[in-house]
């Protein structure tokens, strides 16, 4: 399990995501970029969203999708 948990660490974190907008829990995250801080011990993805909102989301990483950086 641990040298899963570091491979998702690698794969996601810092990358800008966006969600599975057909999963019903995530419809109030389409169409917005987030950044993946890091991956907890349950190997979920926590997810900063643009916009005013500084929480953090676990989000299963099975319904995220890595995008590029938006250009500045």
């Amino acid at each position: 399990m641990p040298q899963d948990l570091e491979q998702l660490q690698s794969q996601y974190a810092g990358q800008c995501v966006m969600v599975d907008a057909q999963r019903p829990e995530l419809v109030r995250f389409a169409d917005k970029r987030g950044r993946v801080k890091t991956v907890n011990a349950n190997g979920r993805a926590l997810v900063q969203f643009e916009g005013p909102d500084p929480v953090w989301y676990d989000i299963h990483p099975d319904f995220l999708r890595i995008v590029k950086e938006p250009s500045s």
